[in-house]
């Protein structure tokens, strides 16, 4: 006898499929570098996880940044896209490589030239795509849980005695 998932069995589940992917990552095939390219290996495979909390701190200051130089979402002239390329495209290709690469380093010079190498060698597409699973990855969802909780808790509020 078959047995149906209810509907909340089948969410449950569902979570803890995403749970188990996000703890392994997702391998994301990026073009390799020329010095492997002439060894023979055409692409390299990077592991995309979950970012820790230092990263997505980073992450966060990068695109606060990044959308305070785009007022328009959709530019009306070539010129505004293409201003819009430039005050934007540093700052999402470093977003990808911190999410590629946690940040370790004060001055994060492995993401930065990893987000080099993105920018030269990934379409508009493939960083789109990469960008998708960072943000997608990035857990803020949890951190707003995170702070909606102490909130709750009221650990902060004084105590007056009466």
């Amino acid at each position: 006898m078959e047995q149906q998932l209810t509907e909340q069995q089948a969410v449950e589940t569902e979570i803890k499929t995403v749970e188990t992917l996000l703890d392994h990552g997702v391998q994301v095939p990026i073009p390799a570098p020329w010095l492997l390219r002439k060894l023979g290996k055409k692409v390299v495979t990077l592991t995309v996880r979950r970012p820790d909390s230092e990263t997505l701190w980073k992450i966060s200051g990068l695109y606060l940044r990044m959308k305070q130089c785009a007022t328009t979402l959709e530019p009306e002239t070539l010129d505004e896209a293409h201003l819009m390329i430039n005050e934007c495209m540093v700052p999402a290709s470093r977003i990808v490589a911190y999410g590629i690469l946690s940040y370790c380093t004060p001055l994060g010079i492995r993401n930065r030239l990893l987000a080099r190498f993105l920018r030269r060698h990934l379409d508009t597409r493939q960083m789109m795509e990469l960008w998708t699973m960072v943000s997608s990855l990035s857990g803020a969802h949890d951190f707003s849980n995170y702070i909606r909780s102490m909130s709750g808790m009221r650990i902060t509020k004084p105590k007056i005695p009466i």
